[in-house]
């Protein structure tokens, strides 16, 4: 047994042949690949990374596991579907989600394929005791116990808040964790809640509204982002990811990418841009709800970006939209929050009106218009007149 000191968790605790999965090279290549891409211009504390996130997810699985009275070879199950639930990140997290995005990918589908494929790692989940088609089964959503990792409230969502907000220093990611998952049981195959722990799902919920407008949507973070992909979409390299091998994706992270933009004449001056924090400023803001997104930014933001910058007189490759939207935290439809309560010795699943759970259950958005300083009374103008 190794215990692992985590800032969020405490004491983390890990078998010897959990560490075998710990140690393989796909996992490792976690520690490069930043949780929070350039948030650190703004929280300069945000240094951590996928690696981190993923030990703290495994933790909370197996506490989920524990709790829910899961024996202990579906216990172990869960907690290495929390740790590799991120393996198939490419390079700067979810910016690079876009990426695989356009190629039909993503990262939970690359994360099944490097389990299929990559023998170290599959031979590692094997030396636990465990066959990788029960780890898949869950990562694929194919188990009772899927929700845990991914559904309405999961072991990865409650670590994220926590970590993100921990290591930011934002103030919005106090969460009941243990109520959460003292209260928890598993109907049907949903994750569902004590009707007591209303109060600590709508802190989460809110936590969770609170982080993507303070910290995932800030402007500036954005900002960087977008000049940053426009960099990397100019790697020939990216354009063959749907062709690439298992082992020479996971070649691929923070580090070489960042390299190979230094390196390139075409990419250069994104990085270059980041390393000097010369950063798009806001010409303009506009916040709405998913009904009052214009159609025109829906079907191609680059024709409404350039339509600006005409507007404005000045040259297209200046004027950036961005389009940041929350997604729901389901409280209405087919998957959703639901809850329980004990009457009399049975169990039924509670009806329960929450306007804070129904308000963060709908896709809240922005539309911003990004250009450099010089240019920023001018397109400002243009937005303006543009969106009416």
């Amino acid at each position: 047994m190794k215990l692992i000191k985590d800032p969020v968790h405490g004491y983390l605790s890990f078998r010897d042949e959990e560490l075998a999965i710990v140690d393989t090279y796909a996992v490792q290549r976690l520690r490069r690949i930043t949780q929070l891409p350039f948030v650190y211009l703004v929280y300069p504390g945000a240094r951590h990374s996928r690696f981190d996130h993923s030990l703290g997810c495994m933790y909370l699985a197996g506490e989920f596991a524990e709790k829910l009275g899961l024996d202990d070879y579906r216990r172990r199950v869960l907690r290495i579907a929390g740790l590799l639930h991120d393996v198939g990140h490419a390079p700067y997290s979810h910016l690079f989600e876009t990426l695989l995005n356009d190629a039909g990918l993503s990262h939970e589908s690359m994360t099944c394929r490097i389990i299929r494929e990559d023998d170290e790692l599959a031979g590692a989940i094997e030396g636990c005791g465990v066959d990788p088609r029960d780890v898949l089964e869950v990562l694929e959503g194919r188990a009772d116990e899927s929700s845990i990792i991914s559904g309405p409230i999961d072991a990865d969502k409650l670590d994220f808040l926590m970590r993100d907000a921990y290591f930011t220093g934002a103030p919005y990611g106090i969460i009941d964790t243990k109520r959460i998952i003292f209260r928890s049981r598993l109907i049907d195959g949903k994750l569902v809640l004590n009707i007591n722990a209303v109060g600590a799902v709508e802190e989460m919920a809110l936590a969770r509204y609170q982080n993507f407008m303070n910290i995932y949507f800030h402007h500036t973070v954005r900002a960087a982002q977008i000049i940053f992909l426009a960099g990397a979409r100019k790697l020939e390299e990216l354009s063959n990811i749907p062709s690439m091998s298992v082992e020479e994706y996971l070649s691929y992270d923070d580090y070489v990418i960042w390299c190979m933009m230094k390196r390139s004449k075409e990419a250069a001056w994104a990085v270059e841009r980041v390393e000097r924090r010369k950063i798009p400023k806001v010409a303009y803001e506009l916040r709405v709800e998913e009904d009052e997104f214009p159609r025109e930014i829906l079907r191609d933001v680059r024709v409404v970006g350039d339509k600006i910058a005409s507007m404005a007189g000045v040259p297209d490759d200046n004027v950036w939209i961005d389009t940041p939207y929350i997604t729901p935290l389901p409280f209405k439809g087919d998957e959703y929050v639901q809850f329980y309560e004990e009457e009399g010795g049975e169990i039924k699943v509670a009806e329960h009106r929450s306007p804070l759970l129904e308000f963060t259950s709908k896709i809240y958005g922005i539309i911003r218009v990004y250009t450099d300083q010089e240019y920023l009374e001018d397109v400002r103008r243009a937005a303006k007149k543009y969106f009416g």
